[in-house]
């Protein structure tokens, strides 16, 4: 009961154009109020919140951090200058598919949904408002590329938490990952190609923006030291957070002593976002950023982390694991992982929360055997689904980052099509020979189920 009261009021929060946070919170309320009806103290209800609570800084802190980032990347000549070089390498009648495979390598690359949407999705989403391209589209295809990188990147923290708690080899757990991309991003690219072909980039629209060069200084080459900042957790062992700070640190001082800006109104820049005293509407593409503007997604974010733990202590996923168990019997046990990862990525409001009720839910459907399939199962379901959910972070925090819309999630082929594809055509998943449960008839159960 408590579960659906907290979906309906997640509807409500959608329907009505209401702040999620206010559904989190009330749905926060409705399990704290259904756990001291069963008996828990209150003592004991908050002693289970503050873990959950604690987990969540780690991206709330990324969060921030690129909301600041992203406007000193404005502020500094950066974001004109990958604008002004973007417009000149992509092909223009193909527009929609550069950005879905621009958007796809480089969450590949850096391993980071948030990271992409920061940097590529961005830039792309720019430019295509200079050519006249539809918001909704470029939304879409931002979506699907920039989860590409994240469900199946060597440098992917999603995928790592998948391979972890499943208790698999985490470079075989991406093998089957990027072989299970194969046919879902085929599929994707044509059809972003095709709709190029009824939605084309206006070049002579979008060449306007060279007029950026009038409004900042670019012919200083420290100003792609931001950019390569980025890129370091690829190739070096430094974290997400601490290469973003690095960015966002030298974007600042790029801002103080490359675009002259004093250092009171760059600060400004990194809280409030970028914007100028200037009504030019080429300018105006380049504004926005800052820890505000992050705000909302990051308290989501925040508040959202003991929903699990809450839920866990109530008790009330034990029903659902059984039908999802019965369901898997009659079925195949990718239906039930399907049905799960909807329903955690409804209700998880993240996509970290997203996996870890999913694998709570799965618990019943797949036994120990079959680890490799089950985190396959999550990878392909979980991880992609938390992304076409307006109120869960995986899509309200890039779509904050872009400033896209919401609608735009219907466009993100990639997101859904490898879910159905998989229902309709079981992957199996490469097993581990090293992993102990092959002993057990691992291979042999993947072999012989399919998915």
């Amino acid at each position: 009961m408590e579960i659906l009261i907290f979906v309906c009021l997640l509807l409500a929060a959608a329907i009505l154009d209401l702040p999620v946070l206010y559904a989190v919170l009330a749905g926060l309320s409705v399990f704290f109020l259904f756990g001291l009806k069963k008996g828990s103290s209150a003592k004991k209800l908050l002693g289970v919140m503050i873990p959950g609570f604690r987990k969540s800084l780690i991206v709330v802190v990324v969060i921030l951090l690129i909301g600041a980032m992203s406007a000193a990347w404005r502020a500094s000549g950066l974001m004109a200058l990958l604008v002004l070089g973007g417009l000149s390498l992509i092909y223009a009648p193909m527009f929609l598919l550069f950005v879905f495979l621009l958007s796809a390598g480089f969450s590949f690359i850096i391993g980071s949904s948030l990271g992409a949407a920061s940097v590529m999705g961005v830039l792309l989403f720019t430019l295509g408002k200079a050519g006249q391209v539809s918001p909704l589209l470029m939304t879409g295809a931002i979506l699907s590329g920039i989860y590409f990188g994240d469900r199946a990147s060597y440098l992917s923290s999603s995928a790592l938490l998948v391979s972890s708690l499943c208790q698999v080899n985490h470079k075989q757990h991406l093998r089957n990952m990027q072989h299970s991309a194969i046919l879902p991003f085929s599929v994707s690219a044509i059809m972003y190609a095709f709709l190029c072909i009824f939605f084309p980039f206006n070049a002579k629209q979008a060449a306007e923006v060279l007029v950026l060069k009038e409004f900042f200084r670019l012919g200083n080459p420290l100003l792609w030291l931001p950019l390569a900042f980025v890129f370091l957790p690829a190739f070096t062992r430094l974290n997400l957070r601490f290469s973003i700070s690095l960015s966002t640190l030298s974007a600042f001082l790029l801002s103080l002593f490359i675009q002259g800006a004093d250092p009171k109104t760059a600060l400004g820049y990194l809280v409030f976002g970028f914007s100028r005293p200037i009504s030019h509407p080429q300018l105006a593409l380049l504004y926005g950023g800052g820890l505000l503007s992050m705000l909302k997604p990051m308290l989501v974010v925040f508040f959202s982390g003991a929903l699990a733990p809450l839920l866990k202590e109530l008790g009330s996923i034990g029903p659902y694991q059984d039908k999802l168990a019965s369901m898997a019997t009659k079925t195949r046990p990718f239906a039930s992982a399907f049905v799960s990862g909807i329903f955690g990525s409804l209700i998880g409001c993240s996509q970290t929360l997203a996996i870890f009720l999913q694998l709570l839910l799965l618990e019943k459907v797949y036994p120990e055997s079959d680890n490799e399939q089950k985190a396959l199962a999550i990878g392909n379901s979980a991880i992609l689904l938390s992304a076409l959910v307006p109120w869960n972070i995986a899509m309200a925090a890039p779509l904050a980052i872009i400033g896209a819309p919401a609608l735009g999630g219907i466009f993100a082929f990639y997101l859904y099509l490898t879910p159905v594809l998989a229902l309709i055509m079981p992957v199996k998943a490469f097993c581990n020979p090293n992993n102990p449960a092959r002993a057990r008839g691992a291979c042999r159960g993947v072999q012989n189920n399919g998915q």
